[in-house]
């Protein structure tokens, strides 16, 4: 159930976003949010918002219509800025790592695990840093809870590389309760990123 609409439509940036601001801030705790609008870049602006202020939003498209749903959580940060997001997101400089095996290469599966893991350790001293880490098929056992290769994931994470990791993967290898790091994704917003990235690095 929605608790408060937002028609957006036809509204140019910064409008959207300081109606989903204001919006928000009304909002109480575990209250959700449903916007309007007709314009991609729009409903962009919009979503980088909400994301880097701690919320999920979902979002459906039909008929030239977007359409965002989000929830008020309990920790969500200070609203800043909004209408600083009408400014385009400029593209971070760096490669996309995909780690799609068990370990890196072919050859023994043991050195390859040992090197996966050595290069993960070393990737946050390399320059530049990767935009993004592709985990898919059984690569998604690097960020399965336990794994060697977690705490430096977790620290790449940290310094702003983005984890999406195969949500199909996740469950064919039944890992649901057992990722540890990263955004469970899909296959759109990995070839979102293998598509705009500078160049591809596959271990």
């Amino acid at each position: 159930m929605t608790d408060h609409s937002v028609d957006a439509r036809g509204l140019p940036c910064p409008q959207p976003l300081m109606l989903a601001k204001k919006t928000l801030t009304e909002l109480s705790e575990g209250e959700s949010l449903q916007m309007l609008l007709d314009n991609k870049l729009s409903c962009d602006n919009v979503i980088r918002f909400l994301k880097d202020h701690g919320l999920t939003p979902e979002l459906s498209v039909e008929e030239g219509v977007y359409t965002l749903e989000v929830k008020k959580g309990a920790v969500t940060a200070p609203l800043g800025n909004a209408a600083a997001y009408c400014a385009p997101a400029q593209p971070k400089v760096g490669p996309v790592i995909v780690i799609n095996h068990h370990g890196m290469g072919s050859g023994s599966e043991e050195l390859g695990k040992i090197l996966l893991q050595a290069c993960i350790n070393t990737l946050k001293d390399v320059a530049p840093q990767p935009v993004a880490i592709l985990c898919y098929n059984a690569g998604v056992f690097a960020v399965a809870k336990g794994a060697p290769t977690v705490p430096a994931l977790t620290e790449l994470v940290a310094q702003g590389v983005t984890l999406l990791v195969c949500g199909t993967c996740v469950d064919y290898f039944e890992m649901q309760n057992r990722v540890a790091i990263g955004t469970i994704s899909n296959m759109y917003d990995i070839l979102q990123q293998l598509s705009t990235a500078e160049r591809i690095i596959t271990l």
